[in-house]
């Protein structure tokens, strides 16, 4: 088979080719210690010794080894003055057994694996890669940094990519070979007549496809036209339902199948020359739609129950303001009532109790008494007693609340009652009590007679229906609508077709494999070293307990002024501005050549990093299209700055709406534009003023921070807030910066998600920036959250805003912290018989995030949601107890820490801004309803935005290229103040003319600007 061309040939010769050096790099990797000496020795000629030593360099810098002909000149000048050889080399010699030999003794000396030996660990990664329909440049990019991090040699550019290939080939030849098994001539009938139609034209769409897309709305009768769109789904699943579990796709591989045939028309699916190919395509289409609208119907039915919820409870509020008098009324009545009674009860007492009285007195003496009082109460009075003591009793039995729900039923079961009996729900997984009342709704398609399920309601609703009076049918249909909707959140119901809603297990690495392939799973996580759980807690306990005795002995010396503690122990400190200063000299640098367009920016950066490259038509393993660059460019814009691309098309000139509107479908999802931020990216790596924003060389401090949007159209995932949408409904842009302003990750949630579930998405998720501190605000981290970050060796470091408020732990009692004299102690002992307990679940829930089988977002929400904490989710927030309590210590401890997250959180709020200017068409709305939509959206708007950074950092550094060194050096210090974040020299608006021809060469000296030396 042909092997997959996924790099251009100009990347092919940089990936197998030896890593540049530049000057004050050569003393780094070609270094001579004691080991290397002996090494030497025992070399006889100049040539071995210089070969070994630029292979023992280059491996260092790279984790590949080179033939003798791909020795850079300079280097070998270097290495030959290091060793003291003036005489002139000939590498010919150099071939063969020694370079071999060579290797060898450096994989040894550095502790490295050689490649074959460990490839079927690098194969195994790249199966699961592509099981999940990465890319094969993403696939490549992923086996390079496995290798890295394993400490596995890094093969050639061949070996990787024939490997790739391979995996690409043997996963899609089993699946057709699983098919052409399991599919029998009834099934492949049925198949045939999904795909074929009477009108054989091309560009004509298959049937299904023609299908409803689903509906963002809430109206029932756009709710009733999802629920048969789906209907016809779950029939044409059914049909195949063995087949596709027997093909046991994973749910990316399954989406891109589906993808395809969304944009595929007829023609497309009949070209392919084995039938079960587009068989493949098709059954993947039937499960991906299925799923994804069993979803959507659960969106809309907990929308909607919580809507009913709402209403009920503003009612209630309502009716108990306009009965208060009344009530009050009640009260006082019954208070009287009641101190009438025990009036009589004292005044019978004494009679009783008096001993002059013959028993016959007492008894009259009684009567009369009642006489008196009975005369006292008139019949309206004691109608109106009993009316309040029953209005009384209606309150404290709630009534007025269940009331406002049976009013509202009618209402919801318009809109819910249909998609309830077409809800699948998993048995095994599902709390028993609710699956009997849904399936006895179900049953009777919704007349539930007069003896419905109870059990799954709680004991005061339960008391509602314990009354003699006919039975309460619509109040019944609302409190099990909205016990299904809590239990769809909590994880007490779990449905069976599901992307989103199914049970926590299911999400997880399968537990057969984990006990298994244990050892295995956790090398190639990268998380060897937490497998020991208890020795890696007392590790923890001591660096803990080290921080406590550290930070207290600053404190009571007088060295940390910042921090104060009062008398009742609350904590208070301050943290003087950062030197963090957007001057104008960075925007006024920049506009020196007056405004420039947008179009001309990225066509500049194009021609720097070819980007555009990255816009591959939908198929991974074959190029179907080239799409013309005008396009690639017109859909940046059109999606990234929220013109719309029909719109873009008719106020463009050089740009046909057809083309257009053909190439974003087939080449704008999220993997091409975000691997073209990548490439965008990867060039801002190689530039050396990038390094001067950060604050250590060896470490990346990162950001993120989440931006409210107004969604201007019916969507399921926008939600109310009336802070920051008014009546509005939206959604949050969460998006990830680095202390280079590199915007490096970005995804799009909904309104009411907390952000600090996506942390570890945007961490993960991303082939170029290793991050290895990261800041959020406060609302950005859980204790969970300081968990997994450790796991992934990633320090998170938020901005605590209530400090006082933070509780802190320890693996001993207050009082022993308090015996050593210390002033901040913990309030709390950390559970460690928890966190150990549940330490295999931890590390397969981390695996499973770090071997990207789930997401990390889909996991915690998941997780998260559950009524009563999941015994995981315990140990987890137990585990970031320890993790927090050492941060929160050294954030007291540290001024330096506290003003780098500062400064840190100032460029992701000035990224935010900057959004806003890129994002300006259509007052700045989403007009898209779907979440994949306003996810491509945002991806082109980052794309946009890190087009423009990159071009000020090309601009910048080609005026520092010309400057003299006290110029430089005066530049410098004002650019290290600002931020390359700056757009007032781009013209992101008016007429877009794509006849121009795109710059094929770039403006830029790029030869002179990766030589520049900063410091």
């Amino acid at each position: 088979m042909t092997t997959l061309v996924f790099l251009s040939p100009k990347e092919k010769r940089q990936f197998d080719s030896p890593p540049k050096l530049k000057k004050e790099e050569r003393p780094i990797y070609f270094t001579i210690t004691s080991d290397i000496r002996r090494t030497l020795g025992a070399l006889k000629t100049p040539v071995t010794k210089v070969g070994f030593v630029l292979q023992l360099g280059y491996f260092k810098a790279s984790a590949k080894f080179y033939t003798y002909n791909q020795f850079r000149a300079n280097d070998i000048n270097f290495v030959k003055t290091l060793l003291g050889i003036n005489e002139d080399l000939d590498f010919s010699s150099y071939q063969n057994t020694a370079p071999a030999k060579h290797r060898q003794r450096i994989l040894k000396l550095l502790d490295w694996t050689p490649f074959d030996t460990l490839k079927e660990h690098v194969q195994h990664h790249i199966a699961l890669l592509t099981q999940q329909q990465l890319t094969p440049p993403q696939i490549l990019l992923s086996a390079a940094d496995f290798c890295w991090k394993n400490k596995i040699e890094v093969p050639s550019y061949h070996t990787l990519s024939t490997l790739i290939t391979d995996s690409f080939n043997n996963f899609e030849d089993k699946l057709i070979g699983t098919l052409a098994d399991a599919l029998t001539d009834k099934h492949s009938l049925l198949l045939d007549e999904y795909i074929s139609q009477s009108a054989d034209e091309r560009g004509s769409r298959p049937p299904l496809t023609k299908l409803r897309r689903i509906n963002q709305s809430l109206r029932a009768l756009d709710i009733k036209n999802n629920v048969e769109t789906c209907e016809t789904f779950a029939k044409h699943y059914y049909e195949f339902e063995d087949v596709i579990d027997k093909l046991a796709l994973t749910d990316q591989a399954s989406e891109y199948f589906a993808v395809w045939v969304q944009k595929a028309d007829t023609f497309q699916l009949q070209q392919f020359p084995d039938p079960n190919k587009a068989y493949l395509h098709l059954l993947a289409y039937f499960k991906h739609q299925y799923y994804c609208r069993q979803d959507a119907l659960v969106d809309i039915f907990l929308k909607s129950a919580q809507s009913t919820l709402n209403a009920a409870n503003k009612s209630q509020t309502k009716n108990e303001h306009k009965s208060r008098s009344e009530r009050n009324k009640a009260i006082k009545a019954l208070s009287k009532a009641h101190k009438d009674a025990k009036t009589l009860v004292k005044q019978i007492a004494l009679i009783v109790k008096a001993t002059q009285d013959a028993p016959h007195e007492k008894v009259q003496k009684i009567e009369t008494l009642i006489d008196d009082y009975e005369a006292q109460q008139n019949e309206l009075e004691k109608l109106k007693l009993a009316e309040f003591e029953k209005q009384l009793d209606s309150e404290l039995k709630n009534q007025s609340y269940y009331d406002a729900l049976e009013s509202l039923s009618l209402k919801i079961q318009r809109k819910v009652s249909s998609i309830l009996k077409i809800l699948v729900f998993n048995e095994d997984t599902s709390d028993a009590h609710l699956l009997e009342a849904i399936e006895h709704f179900k049953s009777t398609d919704g007349n539930l007679g007069s003896t419905p399920p109870l059990d799954f309601l709680s004991e005061k609703e339960n008391a509602v229906f314990e009354d003699n009076g006919p039975f309460r049918i619509s109040l019944y249909k609302v409190l099990l609508f909205i016990h299904v909707s809590q239990g769809i959140k909590s994880g007490r119901l779990n449905l069976k077709y599901s992307y989103r809603y199914r049970a926590i297990q299911e999400y997880l690495i399968d537990s057969q494999i984990w006990h298994q392939q244990k050892e295995r799973l956790l090398k190639i996580a990268g998380l060897e070293k937490f497998a020991d759980g208890v020795a890696y807690l007392e590790t923890l306990k001591e660096t803990l307990n080290k921080t406590y005795e550290t930070v207290n002995k600053r404190y009571l010396d007088g060295e940390n002024e910042l921090l104060k503690i009062d008398e009742q122990g609350q904590v208070t400190i301050r943290t003087p501005r950062t030197d963090y200063d957007d001057t104008e000299f960075i925007a006024n640098s920049l506009s020196t050549t007056g405004h420039i367009s947008i179009l001309q920016i990225l066509n500049e950066v194009n021609a720097v990093s070819d980007f555009a490259k990255c816009f591959k038509h939908h198929s991974v393993k074959h190029s179907k299209m080239k799409p013309a660059l005008e396009a690639i460019m017109a859909g940046i814009i059109g999606k990234g700055c929220n013109i719309g691309i029909r719109k873009l098309a008719s106020i463009s000139v050089g740009i046909s709406e057809d083309s257009l509107v053909n190439t974003v479908n087939w080449c704008f999802d999220l993997k091409n534009i975000q691997s073209a931020n990548t490439k965008i990216v990867e060039i801002i790596n190689r530039l050396a003023l990038a390094n001067v924003f950060k604050r250590d060389p060896d470490h990346l401090h990162s950001s993120s921070d989440g931006r409210k949007v107004i969604v201007a159209v019916d969507s399921l995932h926008a939600n109310y807030s009336y802070k920051y949408f008014g009546k509005d409904k939206g959604v949050a842009i969460y998006t990830f910066i680095d202390e280079r302003h590199i915007l490096f990750h970005s995804t799009v949630i909904s309104a009411s998600d907390r952000e600090a579930a996506f942390v570890i998405d945007g961490l993960l998720q991303n082939d170029v920036v290793r991050s290895h501190i990261h800041s959020t605000d406060t609302h950005g981290f859980t204790e969970s959250i300081f968990a997994a970050t450790h796991f992934i060796d990633t320090a998170f470091a938020p901005r605590l805003k209530r400090i006082g408020n933070q509780t802190l732990y320890g693996f001993a009692a207050k009082s022993t912290y308090q015996k050593r004299g210390y002033a901040i102690v913990p309030s709390r002992s950390i559970n460690h018989k928890l966190i150990l307990r549940n330490w295999d679940d931890i590390l397969r829930f981390m695996a499973t995030i770090k071997l990207k089988h789930t997401s990390a977002s889909q996991l915690f929400k998941r997780l998260s949601s559950y009524a009563k904490d999941h015994p995981l989710y315990q140990a987890l927030k137990e585990f970031g107890r320890i993790i927090k309590t050492n941060f929160i210590l050294t954030y007291y401890d540290d001024l330096e820490l506290r003003q780098r997250i500062e400064k840190q959180l100032n460029k992701i709020e000035l990224s935010n801004k900057f959004s806003k200017a890129v994002f300006f068409a259509n007052n700045q709305e989403f007009q898209e309803g779907t979440k994949e939509e306003q996810e491509i959206a945002t991806a082109c708007k980052v794309l946009i935005q890190n087009t423009i950074v990159l071009w000020n950092y090309l601009y910048l550094s080609q005026q520092l290229v010309e400057m003299n060194d006290d110029e430089k050096i005066e530049a410098l210090s004002s650019i290290k103040k600002g931020s390359l974040i700056s757009w007032r020299h781009v013209n992101l608006q008016g007429e877009y003319d794509f006849t121009a021809p795109a710059a094929n060469e770039s403006e830029f000296d790029l030869e002179r600007i990766y030589s520049l030396k900063v410091s």
